[in-house]
């Protein structure tokens, strides 16, 4: 706060002779009060800067302060005379002399305040010098170096505003402005990039040394450099605005900084520009390095497709060998090898094609392996239906083709199968996909991986039916069906008296694709045979009698 000290914010306005003679002849009452007002404050701002140097050093800093807002004060007190005559000037109103005379204070003030920004700016100079760049002290002068500017300046555009108004002649006093706003800004914008890039540069080294604290220390003071600067940088961005200069450019360096979109993007201007700098540089690239880039397409492309065709081939020439191979591998195993072969392949393809078009693989690959242990541990159950897969093509219970039952119930044939999952066509031909770990955590019936398979009948007959009779018929016919098999020999046996029938068990053997045809076969054959011979077949009845009721039970009713 010392800096205030040097800050002149219209120290000696309305202090001079002729301020008095305006307050005295001004036939303006409002005025009359405002410049009361002033010279009140001025006194008291006097009073304080006079005693000054008699207290103690700690007393000064707050005397600073309390002499900020005495000059806070008596320039918002300016602001509302500059209004006011505003006002009236509108109206026809103002007193030429009266104007005259405000001209002659503002520019004295414009002149105290231009002196209180090069004092101000000399005095922070030799106290920087004397800190070190990183250190806490020198931030502090830092900010307060902003923060005095920032008043300085917004306070000199306000009285070139007001002086606008008013039509008096700030052409000279505009210009000082705006240069010294535009320095600024300029500034600003290499700060950012200087800031930024030793932001990034300490960010780097943390990573490496992450236990080093003065680096976390030099990183928090970088950053927070970059935020008191942003807020310096709107401000003057906004004052160069508010007098009628272009300033879209450094819009566009306020949006990166901020990253942050606010009601600035909505800007026409502010837009183009950026679209104007995107296209230019994308201009620029591809003009250098277009042709370049091209040839690496056609090459990356090229190596593609020539890979693709190799893995088609590989596919073909597994094909054949797997097919012709004595190992007893099943369709399943077969699948998944020569699928893996083609796609390392493919894989192999595409890593040397990003190889020669100039793109890094350690970073890739170091980058899928981080990847793959995320997405491992995300995916726990996809990796226990991997292993799952594993395990059924490593143990076989079932191959491409068999009629199978798993799953608690899910029955139909194998259509295919992955290291994930299984797809199991229904009889009534719904598809079905099963994971496998589904699969192999529950019971598994192939009912076609035998070559063989025996078709259990069971016939019932009367009691009153030649047993006989009954165990030659049926044997006839197993002997007459061409699809059933001599060895194993079928069976034929008096199986259970049931209540209603006397059943016979039928057993012959077929091969296992044969096994529905013979079963409705004999089923068939049998019921016609049966009917022909008089043998009947029994179902389950019952016999219910009624008595009529004796006279005591009727009693016992009632």
């Amino acid at each position: 706060m010392r800096y205030w000290s040097a800050i002149v914010l219209g120290v000696a306005l309305l202090a001079s002779p002729v301020h008095k003679v305006y307050a005295q002849e001004s036939g303006s009452d409002q005025a009359s009060l405002l410049l009361d007002k002033y010279q009140r404050q001025q006194e008291r701002i006097e009073r304080i800067r006079a005693n000054q140097d008699t207290v103690s050093t700690i007393e000064q800093a707050a005397i600073s302060h309390r002499l900020l807002e005495r000059h806070l004060h008596a320039f918002e007190t300016i602001n509302q005379l500059s209004q006011y005559l505003i006002e009236q000037n509108a109206l026809g109103l103002a007193d030429k002399q009266v104007l005259a005379e405000v001209e002659q204070i503002i520019n004295q003030n414009n002149q105290d305040l231009v002196s209180g920004i090069e004092k101000q700016q000399k005095q922070f100079n030799e106290d920087y010098a004397k800190e070190e760049a990183d250190s806490i002290k020198a931030f502090q002068l830092y900010i307060e170096h902003l923060s005095s500017a920032d008043l300085i300046y917004s306070a000199m555009v306000q009285q070139i505003i007001n002086q606008q108004a008013l039509g008096f002649d700030v052409a000279s006093e505009k210009q000082y402005t705006v240069d010294h706003l535009y320095t600024r800004a300029e500034s600003f914008s290499g700060m950012v990039g200087l800031v930024g890039k030793k932001r990034e540069e300490l960010g780097k080294l943390i990573k490496i040394t992450p236990e080093d604290q003065s680096l976390k220390d030099q990183l928090a003071v970088v950053t927070e450099q970059l935020a008191v600067a942003g807020v310096s940088f709107k401000l003057t961005v906004d004052l160069l605005t508010q007098l009628g200069f272009d300033a879209s450019f450094y819009q566009q360096t306020l949006l990166k900084l901020g990253g942050q979109i606010t009601t600035d993007v909505l800007d026409v201007n502010i837009l183009g520009g950026i679209a104007k700098r995107w296209v230019d540089r994308l201009t620029e690239y591809f003009v250098e390095h277009g042709g370049e880039w091209i040839f690496k397409l056609i090459l990356l492309v090229a190596i593609y497709y020539l890979f693709r065709s190799l893995s088609r081939l590989v596919r073909k020439l597994m094909t054949k060998s797997l097919d012709s191979s004595k190992l007893n591998l099943s369709s399943l195993m077969k699948d998944m090898i020569i699928s893996s072969v083609a796609r390392i392949v493919i894989i192999i393809g595409i890593l040397f094609a990003l190889a020669q078009v100039g793109i890094s693989l350690a970073p890739i690959l170091a980058g899928l392996g981080v990847a793959g242990f995320i997405i491992g541990f995300a995916l726990q159950d996809t990796l226990g239906n991997f292993a799952a897969g594993l395990m059924i093509l490593i143990y076989r219970p079932y191959d491409v083709g068999d009629m199978v039952e798993v799953g608690g119930g899910v029955f139909g044939k194998v259509k295919s199968m992955n290291l994930v999952s299984t797809t199991i066509l229904t009889i009534d031909n719904q598809t079905l996909v099963i994971p496998n770990s589904k699969i192999w955590g529950d019971v598994i019936k192939n009912v076609t991986a035998q070559k063989l398979r025996r078709v259990d009948l069971v016939f019932g007959i009367g009691y009153s039916d030649d047993i006989e009779k009954t165990e030659a018929v049926l044997k006839e016919l197993l002997d007459k069906h061409p699809m059933v098999l001599p060895e194993p020999e079928p069976m034929v046996k008096l199986h259970v008296l049931n209540e209603s029938s006397v059943d016979f068990i039928v057993r012959p053997w077929v091969k296992t694709d044969d096994y529905w045809d013979v079963y409705w076969d004999i089923t068939r054959e049998v019921k016609m045979r049966f009917d022909n011979d008089g043998i009947s077949i029994p179902f389950p009845q019952r016999d219910v009698h009624f008595y009529p009721a004796t006279a005591e039970a009727a009693q016992i009713e009632k």
